[in-house]
């Protein structure tokens, strides 16, 4: 029996959804438990395992219905989760009629909402033929039906733990596993004390609140935060310093001296004679100053050359000041520059509170400067002591790694202590030796996590903003960067809680297992595999993850015995090459091997480059598994892509077992994925047509992707080929598998039954390039702007350059190129040859010689409605016309005037209004044509 995910998905709610979840930001369920990165929506999680467990009916339209009704997503479940004011003052009528996103912008989320109303799990009971009154109730039920037993969710890549998590929260067997144990402790943690229940949630803010007196009050006894003004520090600006050759002082490293954009505060440095250091000066400025100071006044680092700030003609080159043989290496005893030390370092401003909460900014003075040698001195005396005990880190920063070598070369910092100042580590060692070591696992795992927290939001690598007057978190991006200025918290900016308050069932069933393993080694069965597992450009969780490991690795054995401590980074699963496929082959039949006959895997990932989607295909069908559906939604925020063509969606992949060998044929198999193709697009369009649009051009075109995977994933073998021999064969570049071919087939396919409405005439004329043209305007006139789409598109028809097509190829500002955009630039004669400047090419180099586009008959006819709407005239632009095709023109008149109606339509479409001058031009060609005769 199918289940509801591998016929249906409601992917423009669930989108939504997830997109309202994700730019929650840090009030995210799972997000106070510590930092990890690319955690999947809890509402995505749930989403997958109920549609993994209800089956699907004969009645498609029916079964939707319930499947939102169960996550509170249908219209009544959406109003009864409007906050109470919304309600007050909207119309249950007028609310229906908002768009879906509009509507739960006024919402709860719905993995914070208790669930369906009493009402709607009489309809549930009533078409699923339970009993239940609750998530836990339904999720037995259903598994108990299809498996015999409560269901046993699987995720041998936990990460986060977003999906062990869920599973456990809506009542299902969580099992958890991860190679790395910061991934494995945050799980545990999201298990067993968020999903703790009231009584241990209450403890843990009880032993939070008592650990953070507990330091605090040492903290006050030395003094080292408050002055004798009354007031306690909250920030401590500090910057780089470096003594060029022929420069007689120090010059403080920033690239901009702003520090409060709100209160105009900025810093002015002044020279003091006979001493090498500057002093700085930390004023408030005009407006029309601040202006300035933002346009890198004063700035003293600016594209990798430090700048002498009363001698700007004076610079020098970091590369060169580093030298041939780079910065001397810091050893563990170091935990600040030595004197001879290129790169020295220095407080410059200090942030205070009074108690009545006003703030001010100041330079340091001669105490400021006395608490910071008080600092250092508490310090060393505890060092070797808290090192040994695991209060601060001790471990080395890998060597040679894609991230780790970063700090390594550019500050010659080598262990991870290092990353953090004096005053970070006093402040942290502190608390973690308040938490007791003999308590219970819970109490220790607090402390454990809240110093992971921490270390992340007060380090070295702390990005001071000057907008927002606060620093940032380390990992503001999946990288190790240094800094030459930057920003730490003081203790007392620091408290808060770990946990915050979030709906919960309680875990009735708490018994979740939770191991640090290799996924190649997992032994336990799961009647359901949800994994989001490393590929081809993930991020490096093994060199990342060391910066959290570094402050639990000593206390975690003291915990979890049976837990390695260490990230294991030979076994991390990484990379693109054969070493990649086979260690995901392994993974992927291991996990097939640990399910039952009838157990379905869901695999995760956020793709960005096409191929990896196909190698992961071929690497699950490798292991043994067949493609049942496959889905796309939407994940990501906007402060996710705001750079860069980063991708927005995550890719959902159902799988099963293949069963007995079967060997296929290549010819019998194209018809049969043509088939596919054809009936998977049709079912979509059809529960299109019945409710808001589901899918856009990227679904359809994956849609033809996982139903190439279907046909033939359901054998072992093509024309007697192996598919895991297949997998591996050496190939020349460029070369193509047969079942890429089959694959990229079935997109063509795909491209050929959508064509835009309006174009059906037309479209067996177009070649490759100018469909994608037109397709292209298709998907931008209803509204899709993120340029991934565009790639995703051009790989369907075929196209090898999408860049000078695009007027825009922003991440998330894409479109295609007007008439009068083009100007002349990309237009060769029909047949022509010859080449085009790289400027002309808009970004394509030309020693690859002209686009195909630009001799084709669009191109010219696009051509011809710019002079239209330069000239204001037809007559040019039909002379044009003529004369470039001479003789053809007339055979292909009737064709010209089809593509121009329909680009004269195309300005009366909403967002597309700049293509009005254009479509007006294209409207005055088409009236000309039709009356222009022999």
């Amino acid at each position: 029996m199918q289940s509801f995910i591998e016929t249906q998905f409601p992917i423009a709610r669930l989108s939504a959804e997830s997109y309202k979840e994700r730019k929650a930001g840090a009030s995210q369920t799972l997000t106070g438990m510590g930092k990890w990165w690319g955690r999947k929506p809890l509402i995505l999680v749930r989403a997958c395992i109920i549609g993994m467990l209800m089956p699907a009916s004969s009645d498609p339209q029916r079964d939707r219905e319930i499947f939102l009704k169960i996550l509170t997503m249908d219209d009544d479940g959406t109003w009864q989760r409007c906050k109470p004011a919304y309600q007050r003052k909207t119309t249950r009528t007028a609310f229906d009629k908002m768009d879906y996103a509009e509507r739960i912008a006024q919402c709860k989320r719905p993995e914070n909402w208790h669930g369906p109303s009493a009402s709607a799990w009489n309809e549930i009971n009533a078409h699923l033929g339970t009993r239940a009154t609750s998530l836990i109730d339904l999720v037995e039920q259903l598994g108990t039906r299809v498996f015999g037993h409560r269901p046993r969710v699987g995720d041998s890549f936990c990460g986060g733990g977003s999906i062990p998590f869920e599973a456990a929260r809506i009542g299902c067997d969580a099992y958890g596993s991860d190679l790395n144990p910061v991934a494995a402790l945050l799980t545990w943690a999201s298990i067993n004390l968020l999903g703790g229940g009231p009584e241990v949630q209450q403890e843990v803010t009880r032993l939070q609140e008592q650990a953070f007196a507990a330091a605090d009050r040492q903290i006050t006894e030395w003094g080292v935060e408050h002055n004798n003004r009354g007031e306690r520090a909250e920030v401590y600006l500090y910057c780089v310093e470096v003594k060029p050759p022929g420069c007689d002082y120090y010059i403080p490293l920033a690239p901009s001296w702003v520090i409060s954009e709100k209160y105009r505060i900025v810093v002015r440095w002044h020279r003091v004679n006979g001493r090498e250091k500057l002093e700085p000066e930390v004023l408030e400025v005009s407006q029309g100053e601040l202006e300035e100071y933002k346009r890198k006044l004063g700035a003293t680092i600016v594209d990798g050359r430090v700048t002498d700030p009363f001698d700007t003609a004076r610079t020098w080159s970091m590369e060169g000041l580093r030298g041939l043989e780079g910065l001397r290496l810091w050893t563990n005893e170091d935990v600040v520059p030595r004197p001879g030390d290129l790169l020295q370092e220095r407080l410059y401003c200090v942030r205070w509170v009074d108690k009545h909460g006003t703030r001010r900014y100041a330079a340091p003075d001669a105490e400021d400067e006395a608490r910071e040698a008080e600092v250092l001195a508490l310090l060393k005396e505890r060092f070797a002591a808290w090192q040994q005990a695991g209060y601060i880190p001790s471990r080395q920063i890998p060597k040679n790694g894609e991230k780790t070598d970063e700090p390594i070369r550019t500050r010659g910092w080598t262990h991870w202590h290092h990353l953090f100042t004096p005053r970070q580590l006093l402040i942290l060692g502190c608390y973690l030796q308040t938490v007791s070591p003999a308590g219970a696992a819970h109490e220790k795992v607090t402390g454990i996590i809240r110093a992971g927290v921490h270390a992340n939001l007060n380090s070295r690598l702390c990005i001071w903003y000057p907008a927002k007057s606060e620093n940032e978190q380390t990992f503001v991006n999946q990288a190790l960067n240094t800094l030459y200025n930057f920003g730490t918290r003081s203790f007392w900016q620091s408290r808060g809680q770990l946990l915050r308050d979030c709906q919960h069932y309680g875990l009735r069933y708490p018994n979740q297992g939770i191991l640090v393993r290799d996924a190649r080694e997992v032994s336990i069965n799961c009647d359901l595999w949800i994994t989001d597992p490393p590929y081809a450009d993930a991020i490096n969780y093994h060199e990342l993850g060391d910066f959290f490991l570094a402050w639990c690795e000593k206390q975690l054995p003291r915990i979890f015995p049976d837990w390695l401590p260490d990230a294991r980074a030979e076994l991390a699963v990484r990379g693109d090459g054969d070493e990649f496929r086979r260690a995901m082959v392994e993974i992927y039949h291991n996990l097939t091997q640990h399910m039952p006959e009838n157990g379905l895997q869901l695999v995760m990932f956020t793709h960005q480059d096409p191929a990896v989607w196909a190698d992961l295909g071929m690497i699950l069908w490798a292991a043994g598994l067949r493609v049942t559906a496959a889905w796309t939604i939407g994940t990501e925020t906007n402060s996710g892509v705001k750079q860069g063509n980063y991708v927005q969606g995550t890719v959902c992949m159902v799988l099963r077992r293949r069963g007995a060998a079967e060997p296929g044929f290549l010819d019998e198999v194209y018809a049969l994925v043509e088939d596919e193709v054809k009936q998977q697009i049709a079912s979509m369009q059809a529960l299109d047509e019945v409710g808001e649009p589901n899918f856009n051009d990227a679904d359809y075109q994956l849609a033809a992707y996982a139903a190439a995977l279907k046909v033939l994933t359901r054998y072992s073998s093509l024309d007697g080929k192996d598919v895991q021999r297949e997998l591996f064969a050496p190939r020349a570049k460029g070369e193509k598998s047969d079942f890429q071919a089959v694959i990229e087939r079935a997109v063509r396919m795909a491209c050929d039954t959508l064509i835009p409405r309006g174009m059906e005439a037309a479209w067996r004329d177009l070649s490759l390039d100018e469909r994608y043209y037109f397709r292209g305007l298709d998907i931008e006139s209803r509204g899709e702007r993120r340029q991934g789409m565009y790639e995703e598109l051009a790989r369907g028809f075929g196209v090898t350059s999408v860049k000078p097509l695009l007027k825009s190829d922003k991440a998330n500002g894409a479109r295609m190129l007007t008439p009068t955009g083009f100007g002349k630039a990309l237009l060769e004669p029909p047949g022509g040859t010859a080449s085009l400047t790289a400027g002309s090419m808009r970004g394509r180099p030309a020693a690859k010689g002209p686009h195909p586009f630009s001799a084709s008959p669009t191109r010219h006819l696009l051509f011809a409605v710019r002079e239209v709407v330069t000239t204001e005239s037809a007559e040019t632009a039909v002379q044009y016309l003529r004369h470039t095709f001479g003789q053809d023109y007339w055979s292909k008149r009737e064709l010209f005037i089809l593509l121009l109606d329909w680009l004269a339509r195309l300005g009366d479409t909403t967002d597309m209004a700049k293509w009005q001058r254009d479509s007006d031009g294209a409207r005055i060609l088409a009236g000309r044509l039709r009356n222009d005769h022999l």
